[in-house]
Order: C-alpha cells, then structure tokens, then sequence
C-alpha cells in the first residue's frame, strides 16, 4: 500500500512538472495569454455594401489576425518572430495574392471586435467553426479538422468513449470542452461526474494524482503535454467533438469568401496546404477541403473579383415557411426512364429521393420535386423557380449563379481486380495488362490513360457495358481489371465479395453538394446543419450503402453547438 501511494505520488509530481513546464516561460507578447471564454453578446449581424476586397485592392496589403499565445497555431517568440500554422498560411495567402502581409495580434476577447470594426480583414486565429457565432460572422471552408480529445493515464483501459461511463472526467471551468463534455453526456448518458478545474495544468496535475479519471482539451493542447510525460499518458483515437478551424470575415462578404475559398482549394490540389499542416502537426494525414471543379491551377488574384456585394432579392427560408413546401430541383428518374436505367443510375436516384427526404425531415413542410439536369436545376435556383438543387458537383463556373452547401456524397474513378491478385494500382501493369471500361463513361478511358502512363505501365483498353464488368475479368478474362466510377463498381463488389476488391487510391473525386441562392447565409447553413444532423446519427451512412465501399465513407465535418436554428429543430 506503501508503495502504491508513493507510485502516485511521483506521477502527480511528474504531471505538475511537466504542466508547469509547458507554459511558455519570458516570452514577448503585446498582450498577455488571455485563457477564458470571450462574449459574443455585443456581436451583431451587419450589412455592408462593399466588400473588404475592395480596401486589400487599393492598398495592396491584407491585413490578418492571429493569436500570439496559441502553439502550434500562433505564437510569438524570443526572437521577436511570429511562427505558428495560422501565420504560415497567412503569408501564403498574401505570397498567392501578391500582396503584402500586415500580421495583427488578437486575443480571444478581441479578435471579432476588431474584424467588426475593420481594423482586420481577415482572422486566421485558431478559429473554429462555431454554430452560435455563424449569425455575425461568415467562416470559410475548414483548413483544418481538429477535434476535442481525451486523454488518460496509460494504464488506464479506456480505448474509447464507451470506456469512459461511470468514471470522473476533468474540464477547465467555462471552456469550449466543458461544453463539449456535457453536451456528449446529455447525448449517450453518461452516468459518471464531471469535475472543473480552473486552469489546464491544475487539470493535467489532477490526472496524475487520480483526482480524475480522464481530461478533456484541444487535442492539439493534450498532445503538448503529452510530450512532457508521454509514458505517462496516452490520448484516445476517438474525438468526443470534432473541431473544424476556418479562416472569419465579415458575413455576407461573399466575394471575400470565394476569394478565400477558391486559393484554399488550389493550395490543397497542389500540396502546399499539406506542407504547412505537416510542419506543425504529427498527424500523418489531414482532412482534404474539398476541391470544386475548375479550381485552376493559380491562385485567384484580388483584382479577379468585384468589391460589391450581391444580396438576394428574397430569402428563401422565410418564402418555405410561408408557402409550407420547399422546390427541389434535381436529375430525378421518370418511371420511363427507371425501367431503361442502369443499376447504379437507380441505386443514385433511390438515394438522391431518399436524401431529400432526410434532409427536410425537421423542416415540417411539403417537398415539391422538379426533375432538371444539372445545369437546368441551378438555372431553376438562381431564377428563383427552385429552392435548392441536389445532385450537384460544385463548380466555380457556376459560383456566380449560386452558392453550394457542404458535400453529402462522394464518388470517382476507382481500379477494380481480383480479389487475389497482386495488382494495388497501375504500377502492377508495368508489364503490360487489359483494363475494361465503360462504354458510357468516356472520361475513363482517357483517365486510364493518362494514370498508365504516370505509372509507366502497358495497358490495352477494352470497352464494355456496366452490367458485364465483373464477367470481363473473372469468366471471359477480356480483362485485367475494370477502371470505373466507383456507383458502377459497387454491384460487382456485392454480387462478388470474395473475388473481387477495389484498390485504395482514388483516380478522381468528385464532391456532390447542394445548390441554394446565392449568398442566402441563413438557408446555406439551414442546409448544412441538416446534412450534419444526418452525418451525426448515422443516416447519411447508412444512405451510402450500396453507392460506396463502408470503408470509403468520407469524412465530413460538423459544425460544434446547437441542434436548434431558427425555429427548427436538426437533431
């Protein structure tokens, strides 16, 4: 007994050592690390006529804010230097805009009131996507997936949250994570305590000393302090709250926020923004922004964007409740053109009709469908005729007609082959191979191709009909493999489960999201929470199956707080 007190005793010590020691120690900072919760009460919604585009255009300069005291997203050195993930993607953003760089130091306090107030036009400040702040301010698209995380001793044998029932979980007091906290215990009824400490390191030191079982924070903060005593401690792979940082500018600033947007995509098609996430995190792999179709190969420049701000004539939301039917246009099958369809044509329309109803089902109004192709549907969406569009890949030729949601499917060019053979991608076929394609998707033939050729491999191409692919490889053998889209891939996988697979990489994605107005903020998020609601229970998932691989399903973010927006109810 003796001797497992003093067991504990040198591990509290360590952990109070350790926390004591993580705190930066004579560092120069404009102002001093501010570790409680900022109000957002005063904040309030704005309409600007002209776009912060307007002054980065004149100047020559953008302005950005960031935090000074939050490693490793920003932090200000001995040397008098800003480092961090955050200023790293600010001077990137000006080095692609060729503009100069004004770094500003915000807190948590004051970071909004100053985008409020212009002294800032942009914030890259370790901000995460907040549903209670989506009414002030406008985010972009996430840079960076992080989460909230548990950590616990390394004896423990907690392995996920399921292990964390009945026992005591440490908060700071008033922070994102003891709201984190207490929202997952409402959700899965945790029947154990919820401790709060006052600071992180008295809560890490409580870890040690066994005054609690687990401790909640950022899991890049946990990580920090795993370093510090990383025998001691392990961190659970299973994120409690995800927590997605976006860059924040005024809301409604819809130029700024296609100019941001689009240079995000073009930094993550070409790696860069891949290079600056791994020079501050561990992580091996990072959540993809989902890239639009005709992103470019260049960032956009200032110039390229009008400093006006379109508004739309009317809001949808208040027209769907007034009317009590939302439109929804959409590539919907005809029960004539459901008999001539092929199977993954009807797979898509079954789940395209079951996810309009899934992602109106909180709305409490009647569905009107109006079956458009894809360029008809946005047509229907920018005129007003229509609501919203499913069905959609996003493209930036059409960001000046309407906005997209966030994506609910993906879909793309995927290698399918023997379940035994030896063949991971295109490499394998250095020596030559034949790969069947599709006689209704041009596209894959080409794209077989120009993926043969970067692999320096010999094929032969073979074209056949979506229903005989499996035939070509495992009877006829006309076929080495089969190079499709993974919808005509996936009634093979099931009819053949032990003979066939499909290989890892993705040859191409495509991203499919709705079309709502243009810059009708409200509605956008209204859609976005509804397919998060879905995400978060399950039933997307569940929807997918049959269209994708489950160990496919792409990872979609969600937007941490309220299940209530304006009336409706998205759990």
């Amino acid at each position: 007994m003796m001797r497992r007190i003093a067991v504990f005793g040198a591990l509290t010590v360590l952990f109070l050592m350790a926390a004591q020691a993580q705190e930066p120690q004579n560092v120069p900072t404009l102002l001093p690390p501010t570790l409680v919760p900022y109000d957002t009460t005063g904040l309030s919604e704005a309409v600007f006529s002209e776009s912060a585009i307007a002054r980065i255009q004149s100047s020559g300069r953008v302005r950005i804010g960031v935090l000074f005291t939050e490693p490793p997203f920003g932090e200000f050195t001995e040397r008098g230097e800003v480092k961090g993930l955050d200023a790293d993607l600010a001077r990137k953003l000006a080095e692609v805009w060729g503009v100069e760089l004004r770094l500003r130091q915000v807190t948590r306090q004051t970071a909004l009131e100053l985008l409020a107030s212009n002294d800032v036009d942009l914030l890259i400040a370790a901000q995460v996507h907040r549903r209670e702040l989506d009414r002030s301010i406008e985010y972009s698209q996430t840079y960076y997936l992080g989460s909230q995380a548990v950590m616990v001793r390394s004896d423990d044998s907690a392995s996920d949250l399921g292990g964390l029932n009945g026992r005591r979980i440490g908060v700071v007091l008033g922070s994102t994570s003891e709201d984190a906290v207490r929202q997952w215990a409402s959700k899965v009824g945790f029947n154990g305590t919820i401790e709060t400490f006052v600071t992180l390191d008295r809560l890490y030191g409580s870890l040690g000393a066994s005054a609690v079982d687990a401790i909640v924070a950022p899991r890049h903060r946990l990580a920090r302090l795993s370093l510090l005593a990383p025998d001691a401690v392990k961190i659970l792979d299973q994120p409690l709250e995800l927590e997605p940082y976006a860059i924040v500018f005024r809301r409604q600033d819809l130029p700024l926020r296609q100019f941001v947007n689009r240079t995000l995509q073009v930094l993550q098609a070409s790696g860069d923004l891949d290079k600056i996430l791994r020079e501050h995190f561990n992580d091996g792999t990072f959540y993809e922004i989902p890239v639009w179709s005709n992103v470019g190969d260049d960032a956009p420049l200032p110039s390229a964007y009008s400093a006006s701000i379109p508004y739309p004539t009317a809001y949808a939301i208040p027209r769907i409740q007034s009317a009590g039917v939302v439109r929804i246009a959409g590539p919907f099958l005809s029960a004539e053109q459901t008999g001539t369809a092929t199977e993954s044509e009807r797979r898509l329309d079954r789940f395209q009709r079951e996810f309009v109803t899934q992602l109106t089902r909180s709305w409490n109004v009647g569905v009107e469908l109006i079956n458009a192709a894809p360029v008809d549907a946005v047509s229907l969406v920018s005129e007003g005729a229509a609501d919203l569009a499913i069905g959609l890949t996003p493209d930036w030729n059409l960001a000046s007609q309407v906005d997209f949601s966030m994506p609910y499917f993906l879909h793309g060019l995927r290698l399918m082959v023997k379940a035994d053979s030896q063949v991971f991608g295109f490499e394998e076929l250095r020596g030559g191979g034949t790969v069947a394609t599709v006689f209704n998707e041009p596209t894959s033939a080409a794209a077989a191709v120009s993926a043969a050729a970067a692999a320096t491999a010999r094929i032969e191409g073979f074209q056949t009909d979506e229903s005989s692919l499996a035939l070509q490889i495992l009877e006829d053998l006309n076929a080495d493999v089969a190079f499709a889209d993974v919808l005509k891939l996936m009634p093979h996988l099931e009819a053949y489960p032990t003979l066939l697979r499909v290989t890892d990489a993705w040859y191409t994605q495509e991203y499919v999201s709705v079309a709502v107005p243009l810059n009708d903020a409200d509605f956008r998020l209204l859609v976005d929470y509804s397919i998060q609601a879905l995400i978060d229970d399950g039933t997307l998932r569940n929807l997918w199956s049959g269209l994708l691989p489950p160990q496919d399903a792409p990872q979609l973010e969600i937007f941490p707080g309220s299940v209530e927006f304006l009336g409706f109810q998205l759990d």
